[in-house]
């Protein structure tokens, strides 16, 4: 089967591999698409070092294609794939948030991903049937949807509470959208006008341009202090900015992985009694309630196909802020 493969300190490679096949309790699946994510620049970047060449994409959608041996999923059913694998023997993974494990077992990072044509997943519990989905715009929901989801519920807002969404790119924009679906007071904050827009289009109350002073527009836009600041940026400046802004028992919930620092000290400049916290990923059972969510028909998931042979573009493009929405690579 075809694959694009990086090998570290080489770059990335379209190859000719060996299609896996399931063992006992294993699953293969076809992929029907896979949603191209900044992370892996940060892997081809060395910021999650490899030590040997690996199938990247962890955001997977398909059809089975075979089982192994004890599993009870047809052949023929559409499924998404969950990608924060763990090692399903320890604490945590038995409360159900195996992203948390350990990151060296995730799809794409630990294992071969959904760059290519056949994918091997370990168990058809990470198998979450589509139920009629179109596997194109359920690929980035895996990721892209689940992260700002959880993202989301971490922040504990009710209706009418005011938050601040920093970065309006593949992920802002379902955080936009979650805060919406919420009746929360949305403020989406950016660069790039068209994202703003795009912002308005899924529904912000609010939108702020990083040219200004950012902080006072974010408050004069929010009516005063944000009761969270949802960060998809994480750099030092975005970090600052949410500090600043948060009023009384604010959150910060840091999705981001620009690799910022926000000073962590009692400060009587910012709110009383804020909480900083991060957020990695998203479990099996906030994905099938994304799914849910987008299945009657409440997401705007806007994605634009790209094949394995325009991968290495599509990464330029995507370093370069070109993309719009999510490319998503039909093998």
């Amino acid at each position: 089967m075809r694959a694009a493969r990086f090998h570290p300190g080489e770059g990335l490679r379209i190859e000719d591999v060996p299609r896996p096949t399931p063992g006992p309790g294993e699953v293969l699946v076809e992929v029907a698409a896979c949603g191209v994510c900044h992370s892996d620049l940060h892997i081809m970047d060395g910021d999650i070092p490899l030590v040997e060449p690996r199938t990247l994409g962890h955001e997977v959608a398909g059809t089975v294609a075979e089982t192994g041996d004890g599993v009870a999923l047809d052949v023929g059913t559409d499924v998404a794939v969950f990608g924060g694998w763990g090692c399903r023997n320890c604490e945590v993974c038995a409360r159900g948030d195996d992203q948390l494990c350990n990151l060296s077992n995730w799809l794409g990072i630990g294992h071969d991903g959904g760059y290519a044509e056949y994918l091997r997943i370990p168990t058809a519990d990470y198998c979450i049937p589509l139920d009629g989905l179109d596997p194109v715009a359920a690929a980035p929901l895996t990721d892209a949807g689940l992260t700002p989801y959880r993202a989301f519920q971490k922040t504990d807002l009710d209706t009418g509470d005011r938050v601040a969404i920093v970065g309006v790119g593949g992920l802002g924009e379902f955080g936009v959208q979650f805060a919406h679906l919420a009746g929360c007071h949305t403020v989406a904050v950016d660069q790039v006008p068209a994202k703003l827009e795009r912002a308005v289009e899924l529904g912000a109350d609010a939108t702020v341009d990083t040219s200004g002073s950012v902080p006072r527009e974010i408050q004069d836009a929010a009516g005063g202090s944000v009761d969270a600041v949802i960060d998809f940026v994480g750099v030092d400046e975005t970090l600052q900015w949410a500090t600043n802004v948060l009023g009384a028992d604010g959150r910060l919930v840091l999705a981001g992985i620009g690799g910022g620092s926000v000073d962590f000290s009692w400060n009587p400049l910012v709110g009383s009694e804020i909480t900083y916290r991060t957020v990695q990923w998203g479990n099996p059972t906030e994905l099938r309630a994304v799914l849910d969510i987008a299945r009657q028909g409440r997401l705007d998931v806007r994605t634009e196909q790209v094949s394995l042979d325009e991968l290495p573009e599509t990464f330029e493009r995507l370093e370069a802020g070109e993309v719009e929405g999510r490319a998503v690579v039909v093998p």
